[in-house]
């Protein structure tokens, strides 16, 4: 108020304006400094002359004379001038550093001479020199200590101002400075807009944190002198905007001590077209849309040129840069279980990045929210600069216990359609669960008609395999959990979606120009619902001819024998007319025992391998498929081998197993039979922490046309031991033979690196050479808690593809927690990893620093014991019924446990798979449960 009324008391208008004397306004401009649309000086200042000369409502006797190509040589260039424009370069390149200049415009501005300065025209040295531009302006820049460029929605400050005399608020695209030093006296704020600073003290921001900055203001100076200061104007295009040319216009009128029109000067449009200042999109070759870097789920990026074994090993890596930690909720960091998604040029359409184009990492947190992030510098905007975010809905926290400790809001890895720029995403929240999302890809919206519903009264009703009888969940808690990625038939008019770790699996098809689920097909059909979970990492797999596959689970006690059940099985389907239509199945020789025990087939998912020459196979197109039990299964996805209304009889004859076989005996069975990587083979036991692998298989084809299949698991120290041991990572050799089948060999393994909880691993490659494979170890067991300080934190790890060797591996420290069975990105150069952020490596020493957080792996529960006598069976109730006596899908039930043996027990609770689940728990304490359960 005391600004406003300072400013109110001085508006006196001299004799100089009054009718008939003429008003001269002169313009300076400078030569042109940056590139096409930017710094355009001379441009911009014929253009101002045109837009006062032309306008319908100039005053009458305005004369304008301009410079546009710099300083005025003519010692009588402002002779009788009644104000100044100001448009070119300052900081070092300010023309009043000259000593002269600065002597004559002194003459000028104690005559009480208007002045406008625009843009960097108001910018001194850091160190301020001999220019005292706050006595003139009011406010002034020193030193090019910040700035953005922006899309901005810039609003009127002062209504009644004359300047703002016919201006409404407007938006649009300019680079501003945010931090003026204010002279001593009042300015008048005109324009003001919440500017997000890209660049501040020297350095690109990271960090978005919006502030409201005054970008254009009035100033009157000693002797009736007025001013008038505009940050922006940095490209020509921004004369475009009419409103903007309107205040410039005004300004100017008003510092000449001239009768503003009552509704501003309205001006024509530029008379020359004006080139955009909007970077142009780039090629999208090197987008990742999907999981696995293809809807085949290969995991093999072809067209990496820089990360190289050579290079790697000649450079090594280092974190480059990181966004900033992704949105909190309710206390808990987000968890990236998705793998993160890259775009090469993202058009951005709505927000502070409107109309420019990034090279984009996609990621969505378990928290429910989905972002766009920076990926390279661009201009002043950093890499890992968030460019939009869109929270979905709260996450869900599912019972009996939340999964991994931490918030369910999205956990599989999305899906972009670059040909329609949309991200189909699905999450968890608290009232209406899953659902699925379509969102506008450059700008995070969520379309009209989405999100989707994803609820099992619908999926009932669209049911392709429903037994002859529907019979509602039995469940006690709705623990449905949608971690598989999604994926898009080869149009786009397909969302696929698999549902695991609930009374069964389901495939569900979504059409996206309809925004409806279309069809669903249960896994098991009804009234069993007891597993057959899709909930691999990897999803569904599209095939280039639009057919789908996904592997099944199961859960303890997850075998009946009956028709139409398809528990721990591949299964393909074909999509038309709205409907799924099973299409072939394949289940292996031993599903009744591995079923039985919660031995995941699909604890990874499908990869397709590349066509081979049919001259060479007689099973030209192949997939892979791990599983749990460290086996990797061959098939020919063309004619997968089983019927299409039950599974294979039990039987424990390997070498009846339908998958495309080795010739020789396995060691495991003496006899053919499947390939088994991660030993020691066992049935039985290869479930929870014991599990061989859970993630996707990669593919690479040499220069000889052989392909390469990696893999990555546990070996285990005994079958029932959580102890892992070498191998970690296994590469097999795709065997072809003309007119005969396929089968794999094992080639190679990597037996000095022991990995704890390997996600799927990734391949680069230059064409057919320089193969590289990334790994990103969770390092921690599957049922380790995410939350909490000391939660684990990822190793990132390269090999050489070929010798397995180790190129290097990510120190200590550097990731953040993360979420479980995700994987790398792979973007031009770029390691990109999902934690509780987005981070990248890239060849040379870290740019970004942390500090190392120790685990403290005997760190107790700081409560107070209770006195007495240790009560196992108070304990078990305490801890363990919730989950155990009401088991589902993964979750073993008491009875089962209980037929392990105490050993067994104790050694799950004290340092296998349960040991998150008993932090707190003294030695005597575990034992007394193992006790209460094995009397």
């Amino acid at each position: 108020m005391l600004v406003l009324a300072s400013s109110a008391c001085l508006r006196v208008e001299p004799a100089a304006a009054g009718a008939g004397n003429p008003i001269r306004i002169v313009l300076i401009g400078g030569a042109k400094s940056e590139g096409p649309g930017k710094h355009d000086y001379p441009s911009a200042i014929r253009l101002l002359e045109r837009a006062l000369l032309s306008s319908p409502d100039a005053p009458r006797g305005l004369q304008v004379k301009s410079y546009p190509d710099g300083w005025p040589s003519d010692p009588h260039a402002f002779d009788g001038a009644a104000s100044v424009v100001w448009y070119f370069d300052g900081a070092e390149k300010h023309p009043l550093l000259d000593a002269q200049r600065r002597t004559q415009f002194e003459e000028v501005v104690a005559r009480g001479v208007g002045l406008v300065a625009l843009h960097q025209a108001s910018t001194l040295p850091a160190g301020g020199a001999s220019i005292d531009l706050p006595r003139w302006l009011g406010a002034a820049r020193y030193g090019m200590f910040d700035r953005t460029t922006e899309y901005a929605d810039v609003q009127v400050a002062d209504l009644q101002h004359p300047i703002a005399r016919g201006v409404d608020a407007f938006a649009y695209r300019d680079e501003f400075y945010p931090t003026f030093r204010r002279g001593d006296k009042p300015i008048v704020p005109i324009l003001h807009a919440t500017l997000h600073v890209q660049y501040r003290d020297g350095t690109a921001v990271v960090d978005d944190r919006p502030e409201d900055i005054v970008v254009a203001w009035a100033f009157e100076r000693d002797r009736r002198g007025r001013s008038f200061t505009y940050s922006g104007a940095h490209f020509l295009a921004a004369f475009d905007t009419e409103p903007l040319r309107r205040v410039l216009l005004n300004a100017i009128l008003w510092t000449a001590h001239a009768e503003v029109p009552t509704n501003g000067l309205p001006s024509p449009p530029p008379q020359t077209a004006i080139e955009s200042a909007a970077p142009q999109a780039t090629s999208a070759k090197a987008d990742v849309s999907t999981f696995h870097h293809d809807a085949q789920r290969s995991g093999w990026y072809a067209a990496e040129t820089t990360l190289t074994p050579a290079q790697i090993k000649a450079s090594s890596l280092g974190l480059q840069w990181e966004s900033p930690q992704l949105d909190i909720v309710d206390g808990q960091p987000p968890r990236l279980y998705a793998s993160p998604l890259y775009v090469d040029g993202l058009g951005i359409s709505a927000g502070p990045f409107k109309t420019q184009t990034f090279a984009a990492v996609i990621a969505a947190s378990s928290n429910g929210y989905v972002y766009a992030i920076n990926a390279t510098k661009n201009g002043d905007i950093a890499p890992g600069r968030i460019l939009w975010r869109t929270r979905l809905a709260l996450p869900c926290r599912l019972q009996p216990a939340p999964l991994d400790g931490v918030a369910t809001g999205v956990l599989a890895t999305p899906v972009i359609d670059r040909a329609r720029d949309r991200l189909y995403v699905t999450s968890c929240d608290p009232e209406k669960r899953w659902q699925a999302y379509a969102l506008d890809l450059g700008s995070g919206t969520v379309l009209p008609g989405w999100p989707v519903q994803l609820d099992e009264k619908t999926f009932n009703a669209l049911n392709r395999n429903a037994g002859p009888m529907p019979v509602p969940p039995k469940r006690r808690h709705d623990f449905r959990v949608q971690r598989g990625a999604l994926n898009l038939s080869p149009d786009g008019n397909a969302l696929y979606i698999g549902f695991g770790e609930t009374e069964t699996g389901w495939l569900v098809a979504n059409d996206t120009q309809r925004a409806t689920v279309t069809s669903a097909f249960a896994v098991s059909a009804m009234p069993h619902r007891g597993s057959g979970g899709i909930w691999g990492s990897a999803g569904a797999s599209i095939d280039d001819d639009g057919s789908i596959f996904v592997a099944t689970g199961t859960g303890f006690g997850g075998y009946v024998d009956q028709v139409h059940d398809w528990t721990q099985s591949v299964l393909k389907f074909a999509y038309a007319d709205g409907a799924l239509a099973l299409t072939g199945t394949y289940t292996p020789f031993n599903h009744c025992a591995t079923a039985a025990n919660d031995v995941d087939l699909g604890s990874g998912g499908v990869a397709l391998l590349p066509a081979v020459d049919a001259k060479a196979s007689a099973t030209p197109r192949l997939l892979a498929v791990g599983g749990k039990q460290g086996n990797v299964y061959l098939l020919d996805r063309a004619r997968l081998p089983g019927r299409l209304d039950r599974r294979p009889a039990c039987g424990g004859n390997a070498s009846s197993d339908a998958s495309l076989l080795a010739p020789d005996a396995q060691p495991q069975f003496g006899t053919r039979g499947p390939l088994n990587v991660f030993g020691p083979y066992s049935d039985k036991d290869a479930a929870l922490g014991a599990a061989r692998s859970r993630s996707v298989p990669a593919v690479f084809r040499d220069a000889q046309g052989t392909d390469h299949v990696f893999v990555t698991g546990n070996a285990k120290k005994a079958p029932d031991s959580s102890v892992s041991v070498a191998p970690s990572l296994a590469r097999l050799e795709v065997v072809t033979r003309a007119g005969r089948s396929a089968y794999l060999k094992l080639a190679r393994t990597q037996d000095s690196v022991v990995l704890e909880n390997p996600g799927p691993p990734v391949v680069t490659s230059n064409g057919a050479d320089a193969a590289v494979v990334w790994v990103l170890d969770e390092n921690a067991t599957r049922a380790a808690l995410l939350s909490g300080d000391d939660s684990p934190r990822p190793v990132l790890y390269a090999f050489d593809a070929m010798t397995l060797d180790l190129l290097w591996r990510s120190e200590t420290g550097d990731l953040y927690t993360s979420g479980k069975y995700n994987e790398a990105l792979i973007a031009r150069g770029q390691v990109i990893v999902g934690t509780d952020r987005i981070q990248a490596f890239g060849l040379g020493r870290s740019v970004v620093r942390h500090n190392v957080v120790a685990r403290d792996e005997t760190k107790e529960s700081a409560s107070v014991k209770p006195a007495g006598p240790i009560n196992g069976e108070a304990l078990y109730a305490a801890r363990c019924s919730a989950c155990h006596d009401h088991a589902q899908g993964a979750i073993p039930p008491r009875q089962q446990i209980a037929t392990r043996g105490r050993a067994a027990i104790v050694e799950a609770l004290a340092q296998g798979a349960m040991r998150a689940q008993a932090r707190g728990l003294s030695s005597e304490e575990i034992r007394a449960i193992a006790e209460y359960l094995q009397p």
